[in-house]
């Protein structure tokens, strides 16, 4: 994959802030305050509606990034590799996190789905990254004025934020500008299965 040495360098100087705040720490402070926030309280049956819909696409972006980094798109440079990891790492806490707020507001977290992915190379991996992650940001934002509850919408907001830096990785990784669109579009539900739907076997 071709790109500058500002690029590169820039890049560098991102990887080494995301190893920083790894999904370690993000699912040691996720899992912790959101669910002891959401404790004791009862969510409206839109918002579980909601967390499960996102708890489907965390499952997707986790398990896209876990075949990535054990090698299942073929080999990946460093940088990407690391890109891979770093990702998976924040989507699998993200997974964490809506499995453990789920019951804590009285619900049912949905099972992990079955999934499937095209052959990728490096290319088309980082390409792919980019449409998955703005489906991400799309439909965090899009479900956001709906939510309710309080502790709902801080998880939400806490995890959208993360999906808008993801998509800003993943399109400087690819070499494009990271900040492409001066405003974002939320995405409907209907918009999101259309986009998210060739991934679900």
């Amino acid at each position: 994959m071709q790109e500058t040495h500002a690029v590169a360098e820039t890049r560098r100087g991102f990887i080494g802030k995301a190893a920083l705040l790894g999904g370690g720490a993000l699912a040691a402070t996720g899992v912790g305050a959101f669910a002891e926030a959401a404790r004791a309280q009862s969510a409206p049956a839109s918002d579980l509606a909601i967390l499960n819909f996102a708890l489907k696409l965390e499952y997707l972006e986790a398990e896209f990034y876990d075949r990535a980094r054990q090698g299942s798109f073929g080999r990946l440079n460093a940088g990407v590799q690391r890109f891979a990891e770093v990702l998976y790492a924040h989507e699998q806490a993200h997974v964490d996190t809506l499995i453990a707020t789920i019951p804590a507001l009285g619900g049912n977290p949905i099972s992990k789905p079955a999934l499937k992915f095209p052959r990728l190379a490096q290319r088309s991996f980082v390409l792919t990254a980019i449409q998955l992650e703005q489906v991400g940001v799309g439909a965090y934002g899009g479900a956001f004025p709906a939510l309710k509850l309080k502790a709902v919408k801080e998880a939400a907001l806490a995890i959208h934020s993360v999906e808008a830096r993801h998509a800003a990785y993943a399109r400087l990784v690819a070499g494009t500008l990271p900040a492409n669109v001066a405003f974002f579009s939320p995405l409907t539900v209907d918009q999101v299965n259309r986009r998210a739907a060739p991934f679900f076997a």
